[in-house]
Protein backbone atom coordinates (compact mmCIF):
# COMPACT_ATOMS: atom_id res chain seq x y z
CA UNK A 1 0.00 0.00 0.00
CA UNK A 2 0.92 3.66 -0.91
CA UNK A 3 0.35 6.49 1.34
CA UNK A 4 0.57 9.86 -0.79
CA UNK A 5 1.16 12.94 1.85
CA UNK A 6 0.29 16.73 0.85
CA UNK A 7 0.77 19.55 3.67
CA UNK A 8 -1.55 22.45 2.98
CA UNK A 9 -2.19 25.93 4.34
CA UNK A 10 -4.31 28.72 1.92
CA UNK A 11 -4.66 26.69 -1.04
CA UNK A 12 -8.45 26.86 -1.88
CA UNK A 13 -7.34 28.22 -5.29
CA UNK A 14 -5.44 24.94 -6.54
CA UNK A 15 -6.72 21.65 -3.67
CA UNK A 16 -9.16 20.65 -6.78
CA UNK A 17 -6.51 20.28 -9.12
CA UNK A 18 -4.27 18.61 -7.02
CA UNK A 19 -6.40 16.22 -5.65
CA UNK A 20 -8.24 15.27 -8.79
CA UNK A 21 -4.76 14.56 -10.30
CA UNK A 22 -3.69 11.80 -7.25
CA UNK A 23 -7.58 10.36 -6.61
CA UNK A 24 -7.04 9.58 -10.48
CA UNK A 25 -4.23 7.38 -11.21
CA UNK A 26 -3.75 4.64 -13.47
CA UNK A 27 -1.87 2.70 -10.36
CA UNK A 28 -4.36 -0.31 -9.59
CA UNK A 29 -3.28 -1.45 -5.79
CA UNK A 30 -4.35 -0.18 -2.74
CA UNK A 31 -3.42 3.45 -1.66
CA UNK A 32 -4.61 6.53 0.30
CA UNK A 33 -4.48 10.24 0.61
CA UNK A 34 -3.96 12.21 3.68
CA UNK A 35 -4.01 16.43 3.58
CA UNK A 36 -2.69 17.72 6.61
CA UNK A 37 -4.13 21.09 6.14
CA UNK A 38 -3.50 24.99 8.86
CA UNK A 39 -5.65 26.92 6.49
CA UNK A 40 -7.44 29.95 7.01
CA UNK A 41 -9.31 29.97 3.67
CA UNK A 42 -12.06 27.58 2.40
CA UNK A 43 -9.68 24.91 1.57
CA UNK A 44 -10.86 21.93 4.93
CA UNK A 45 -14.24 23.27 3.60
CA UNK A 46 -13.80 21.95 -0.26
CA UNK A 47 -12.17 18.80 0.75
CA UNK A 48 -14.80 17.70 3.02
CA UNK A 49 -17.51 18.27 0.97
CA UNK A 50 -16.08 17.45 -2.42
CA UNK A 51 -13.40 14.83 -1.22
CA UNK A 52 -14.72 12.83 1.24
CA UNK A 53 -12.21 9.63 -0.06
CA UNK A 54 -9.31 11.63 1.56
CA UNK A 55 -8.33 12.08 4.91
CA UNK A 56 -8.20 15.47 6.35
CA UNK A 57 -6.26 16.61 9.00
CA UNK A 58 -6.46 20.22 10.14
CA UNK A 59 -4.45 21.84 12.08
CA UNK A 60 -6.24 25.16 13.77
CA UNK A 61 -2.74 27.30 13.75
CA UNK A 62 -0.60 28.02 10.68
CA UNK A 63 1.94 24.84 10.54
CA UNK A 64 5.27 24.64 8.42
CA UNK A 65 5.32 21.95 5.77
CA UNK A 66 7.88 20.01 7.63
CA UNK A 67 5.77 19.84 10.64
CA UNK A 68 2.84 18.47 8.78
CA UNK A 69 4.49 15.78 6.74
CA UNK A 70 5.61 14.22 10.06
CA UNK A 71 1.92 14.53 11.39
CA UNK A 72 0.68 12.89 8.38
CA UNK A 73 3.82 10.67 8.27
CA UNK A 74 2.27 9.53 12.21
CA UNK A 75 -0.88 8.44 10.28
CA UNK A 76 -0.03 6.89 6.98
CA UNK A 77 -0.28 3.51 6.64
CA UNK A 78 1.66 2.54 3.42
CA UNK A 79 4.99 0.78 3.36
CA UNK A 80 6.06 3.63 0.62
CA UNK A 81 5.24 7.41 1.23
CA UNK A 82 4.94 9.74 -1.19
CA UNK A 83 4.73 13.03 -0.68
CA UNK A 84 3.01 16.26 -3.35
CA UNK A 85 2.27 19.98 -2.38
CA UNK A 86 -1.03 21.46 -2.83
CA UNK A 87 0.11 23.36 -5.57
CA UNK A 88 1.05 20.41 -7.67
CA UNK A 89 -0.49 18.20 -9.78
CA UNK A 90 0.26 14.41 -10.75
CA UNK A 91 0.95 12.73 -13.50
CA UNK A 92 -1.50 9.95 -14.10
CA UNK A 93 0.93 7.57 -13.83
CA UNK A 94 3.00 8.83 -11.15
CA UNK A 95 2.43 6.02 -8.10
CA UNK A 96 2.49 3.33 -10.94
CA UNK A 97 6.15 4.71 -12.08
CA UNK A 98 6.60 5.08 -7.97
CA UNK A 99 5.81 1.94 -7.13
CA UNK A 100 7.77 0.49 -9.67
CA UNK A 101 10.88 2.63 -8.47
CA UNK A 102 10.41 0.81 -5.78
CA UNK A 103 10.66 -2.34 -6.90
CA UNK A 104 14.55 -1.87 -6.86
CA UNK A 105 17.00 -1.29 -4.05
CA UNK A 106 16.29 2.26 -3.88
CA UNK A 107 14.37 2.64 -0.40
CA UNK A 108 14.10 6.81 -1.66
CA UNK A 109 12.69 7.64 -5.22
CA UNK A 110 11.74 11.31 -6.50
CA UNK A 111 11.02 12.71 -9.79
CA UNK A 112 10.93 15.49 -12.01
CA UNK A 113 9.36 18.98 -11.37
CA UNK A 114 7.54 20.39 -14.29
CA UNK A 115 6.21 24.40 -14.85
CA UNK A 116 2.38 24.52 -14.64
CA UNK A 117 2.07 28.33 -14.49
CA UNK A 118 0.52 29.79 -17.83
CA UNK A 119 3.06 30.31 -20.49
CA UNK A 120 2.83 34.39 -20.07
CA UNK A 121 3.70 34.47 -16.83
CA UNK A 122 7.10 35.48 -16.94
CA UNK A 123 7.16 35.87 -12.54
CA UNK A 124 5.76 32.37 -12.45
CA UNK A 125 8.84 30.84 -14.88
CA UNK A 126 11.31 33.33 -12.87
CA UNK A 127 10.36 30.98 -9.85
CA UNK A 128 10.87 27.92 -11.73
CA UNK A 129 14.51 29.31 -12.66
CA UNK A 130 15.06 29.84 -9.50
CA UNK A 131 14.12 26.73 -7.27
CA UNK A 132 14.22 23.46 -9.71
CA UNK A 133 16.87 23.94 -12.39
CA UNK A 134 18.05 20.33 -11.61
CA UNK A 135 14.51 18.56 -11.43
CA UNK A 136 13.54 19.75 -14.64
CA UNK A 137 13.00 16.73 -17.65
CA UNK A 138 16.04 16.43 -20.11
CA UNK A 139 18.34 15.00 -16.66
CA UNK A 140 19.29 11.48 -17.04
CA UNK A 141 18.19 9.04 -14.39
CA UNK A 142 20.65 9.22 -11.89
CA UNK A 143 21.64 8.93 -7.91
CA UNK A 144 21.25 12.55 -6.44
CA UNK A 145 21.86 14.09 -2.87
CA UNK A 146 18.82 15.92 -3.16
CA UNK A 147 15.04 15.79 -4.61
CA UNK A 148 12.58 18.23 -3.16
CA UNK A 149 9.47 17.22 -1.08
CA UNK A 150 6.95 18.34 -3.79
CA UNK A 151 7.72 15.15 -5.87
CA UNK A 152 9.88 12.38 -3.62
CA UNK A 153 8.50 9.05 -2.00
CA UNK A 154 10.44 7.03 0.65
CA UNK A 155 10.07 3.45 2.03
CA UNK A 156 8.18 3.66 5.38
CA UNK A 157 11.30 2.34 7.51
CA UNK A 158 13.33 5.25 6.41
CA UNK A 159 11.47 7.50 9.43
CA UNK A 160 11.61 4.61 11.43
CA UNK A 161 15.27 4.51 11.47
CA UNK A 162 16.41 8.13 10.60
CA UNK A 163 13.59 9.96 12.71
CA UNK A 164 11.68 12.31 10.83
CA UNK A 165 11.71 16.51 9.64
CA UNK A 166 12.99 19.23 10.97
CA UNK A 167 10.26 21.86 10.02
CA UNK A 168 12.41 24.84 11.76
CA UNK A 169 14.58 24.68 8.75
CA UNK A 170 11.72 25.55 6.16
CA UNK A 171 12.26 26.39 2.96
CA UNK A 172 14.98 23.98 2.93
CA UNK A 173 13.63 21.18 5.87
CA UNK A 174 13.90 18.71 3.32
CA UNK A 175 16.81 19.68 1.95
CA UNK A 176 18.68 19.13 5.64
CA UNK A 177 16.82 15.89 5.71
CA UNK A 178 17.86 14.39 2.73
CA UNK A 179 21.59 15.59 2.86
CA UNK A 180 21.48 13.78 6.56
CA UNK A 181 20.02 10.34 4.97
CA UNK A 182 22.84 10.75 2.27
CA UNK A 183 25.50 11.02 5.19
CA UNK A 184 24.03 7.95 6.81
CA UNK A 185 24.33 5.39 3.73
CA UNK A 186 21.02 6.18 2.22
CA UNK A 187 20.97 6.48 -1.88
CA UNK A 188 18.24 9.06 -3.68
CA UNK A 189 17.26 7.78 -6.97
CA UNK A 190 15.75 10.51 -9.10
CA UNK A 191 13.51 9.13 -12.32
CA UNK A 192 12.46 11.83 -14.64
CA UNK A 193 9.77 9.68 -15.91
CA UNK A 194 8.00 10.05 -12.17
CA UNK A 195 6.36 13.30 -13.09
CA UNK A 196 4.40 16.84 -11.33
CA UNK A 197 3.91 19.85 -11.95
CA UNK A 198 4.52 22.94 -10.10
CA UNK A 199 2.30 26.27 -9.94
CA UNK A 200 4.59 28.70 -8.64
CA UNK A 201 4.28 31.85 -7.38
CA UNK A 202 2.67 34.67 -9.47
CA UNK A 203 2.77 37.79 -7.31
CA UNK A 204 6.21 40.34 -8.04
CA UNK A 205 6.56 40.97 -4.32
CA UNK A 206 5.74 37.29 -2.99
CA UNK A 207 8.39 35.99 -5.72
CA UNK A 208 10.84 38.28 -4.07
CA UNK A 209 10.08 37.97 -0.49
CA UNK A 210 10.10 33.96 -0.93
CA UNK A 211 13.94 34.46 -2.87
CA UNK A 212 15.15 36.13 -0.24
CA UNK A 213 13.43 33.60 2.47
CA UNK A 214 15.09 30.94 0.76
CA UNK A 215 18.82 32.87 0.91
CA UNK A 216 18.40 33.79 4.39
CA UNK A 217 17.23 29.96 5.19
CA UNK A 218 20.34 28.49 2.73
CA UNK A 219 22.95 30.96 4.91
CA UNK A 220 21.87 29.27 8.37
CA UNK A 221 21.48 25.49 6.92
CA UNK A 222 25.11 25.88 5.19
CA UNK A 223 26.45 26.99 8.33
CA UNK A 224 25.79 23.79 9.62
CA UNK A 225 25.97 21.53 6.30
CA UNK A 226 29.21 21.07 4.25
CA UNK A 227 27.53 22.12 1.16
CA UNK A 228 28.96 24.20 -1.68
CA UNK A 229 28.80 27.59 -0.08
CA UNK A 230 29.39 26.62 3.45
CA UNK A 231 32.94 28.45 3.36
CA UNK A 232 31.09 32.06 3.01
CA UNK A 233 28.53 30.90 5.25
CA UNK A 234 30.16 30.65 8.05
CA UNK A 235 32.76 33.46 7.81
CA UNK A 236 30.56 36.34 7.74
CA UNK A 237 32.91 39.02 7.51
CA UNK A 238 35.31 37.51 4.53
CA UNK A 239 32.56 35.56 3.04
CA UNK A 240 30.28 38.84 2.77
CA UNK A 241 33.19 40.13 -0.30
CA UNK A 242 32.26 36.71 -1.96
CA UNK A 243 28.63 36.98 -1.29
CA UNK A 244 27.83 38.49 -5.02
CA UNK A 245 29.60 35.50 -6.70
CA UNK A 246 27.14 32.99 -5.32
CA UNK A 247 24.11 34.46 -7.62
CA UNK A 248 26.36 35.37 -10.42
CA UNK A 249 27.47 31.46 -10.11
CA UNK A 250 23.44 30.53 -9.66
CA UNK A 251 22.53 32.33 -12.58
CA UNK A 252 25.08 30.71 -15.19
CA UNK A 253 24.45 27.64 -14.22
CA UNK A 254 20.87 27.80 -14.42
CA UNK A 255 20.90 29.76 -18.01
CA UNK A 256 23.09 26.31 -18.92
CA UNK A 257 21.32 23.72 -17.47
CA UNK A 258 17.77 25.62 -19.18
CA UNK A 259 19.52 26.24 -22.59
CA UNK A 260 20.73 22.07 -22.30
CA UNK A 261 17.69 20.65 -21.89
CA UNK A 262 14.79 23.09 -22.22
CA UNK A 263 16.23 25.78 -24.24
CA UNK A 264 12.63 26.66 -25.19
CA UNK A 265 11.72 28.22 -21.84
CA UNK A 266 14.44 30.76 -22.17
CA UNK A 267 14.17 31.38 -26.08
CA UNK A 268 10.43 31.93 -25.97
CA UNK A 269 10.28 34.40 -22.65
CA UNK A 270 13.75 36.03 -22.79
CA UNK A 271 12.90 38.77 -20.62
CA UNK A 272 12.20 36.14 -17.85
CA UNK A 273 16.06 35.99 -17.14
CA UNK A 274 15.88 39.56 -15.86
CA UNK A 275 12.67 38.64 -13.43
CA UNK A 276 15.30 35.95 -12.40
CA UNK A 277 18.13 37.86 -11.79
CA UNK A 278 15.99 40.35 -9.47
CA UNK A 279 14.95 37.28 -7.50
CA UNK A 280 18.66 36.25 -7.15
CA UNK A 281 19.41 39.67 -5.89
CA UNK A 282 16.90 39.46 -3.39
CA UNK A 283 18.33 35.67 -2.58
CA UNK A 284 21.88 37.54 -1.89
CA UNK A 285 20.11 39.80 0.65
CA UNK A 286 18.36 37.23 2.52
CA UNK A 287 21.82 35.05 2.50
CA UNK A 288 23.75 37.83 4.30
CA UNK A 289 20.91 38.24 6.53
CA UNK A 290 21.34 34.61 7.14
CA UNK A 291 25.10 35.04 7.50
CA UNK A 292 24.83 37.32 10.39
CA UNK A 293 21.96 36.49 12.51
CA UNK A 294 21.54 33.22 15.00
CA UNK A 295 19.38 31.02 13.88
CA UNK A 296 16.90 30.52 16.20
CA UNK A 297 14.62 26.87 16.67
CA UNK A 298 10.83 28.17 15.96
CA UNK A 299 8.09 26.12 17.81
CA UNK A 300 6.35 24.01 15.62
CA UNK A 301 2.90 25.50 16.10
CA UNK A 302 0.78 21.90 15.57
CA UNK A 303 -0.72 21.15 19.07
CA UNK A 304 -4.52 22.19 18.58
CA UNK A 305 -5.19 19.13 15.71
CA UNK A 306 -8.84 18.58 14.89
CA UNK A 307 -9.43 15.24 11.83
CA UNK A 308 -12.78 15.48 9.85
CA UNK A 309 -12.24 12.17 9.57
Amino acid sequence: MITIIIPSYNSQGTIRGCLDSVLNQSYGDRYEVILVDSSSDNTPQIVTMEYPQVKLIHLERKTDPGAARNIGIQEARGDVIAFIDSDCQAGSDWLEKIAAAHESSYRIVGGAVLNDNPEGDLVGWAGYLAEFREFILGHPKREVGHIPTCNISYKRAIFAVHGLFEGEYYPQEDLVYNYRLSRNGEKILLDPGIQIRHCHRSDFLDFLRHQRKIGLTTARVLKMLPLPGSFIARHPFPGLLLVPVLPVMKFIKTVIVFVRYQPKVILKRPAVLFLFALGLAEWAIGFIQGMHGEFKTIPLQHTHTRKYR
